[in-house]
């Protein structure tokens, strides 16, 4: 008696009343298959995009200014602001604590962020989970034109 190459390394395999492998079940093995490669691939792909340091910022004095004050980044990756100048920094997207709202912006449902005031030295982290063009300034220096985007893609 044959024993086919599946029973060789020790799988069992579900064989109908005729002996044979139907074909739903062939069916079966071939869409559990395919999930099981879709959700590595979507495992994959999370942990790359988690574990993708963050976009850096740097917020400068003289002129008041982000760099760079315009960055692309993914769904879910984080941008760190890194304040080195001498003077106090500040980033937010709230309207409600910019002098010109229209300087700021969010996605439609999306909560601004606002890192409080950042002195030399000090980092914010904001991680963007939603797709958009997120308009940002300096309360600080807003009136001096320190404003930046942030477009996530």
């Amino acid at each position: 008696m044959q024993r086919s190459c599946i029973q060789r390394i020790g799988y069992p395999v579900l064989r109908s009343q005729s002996g044979v492998l139907s074909n739903r079940m062939l069916l079966l093995y071939a869409l559990l298959f395919l999930v099981g490669l879709v959700l590595l691939a979507l495992h994959t792909t999370a942990a790359m995009s988690a574990a993708q340091p963050p976009v850096l910022i740097k917020m400068v004095d003289m002129p008041p200014t982000f760099e760079p004050g315009q960055v692309t980044i993914k769904a879910g990756q984080s941008v760190e602001w890194q304040n080195v100048g001498n003077e106090v920094h500040h980033a937010t997207s709230d309207p409600a604590l910019a002098i010109k709202s229209s300087e700021v912006a969010n996605p439609q449902g999306v909560q601004p962020f606002d890192s409080g005031f950042l002195r030399p030295g000090e980092t914010f982290t904001h991680s963007f989970p939603k797709p958009g063009i997120y308009k940002y300034t300096c309360v600080v220096h807003e009136a001096k034109g320190m404003t930046g985007v942030v477009i996530v893609k």
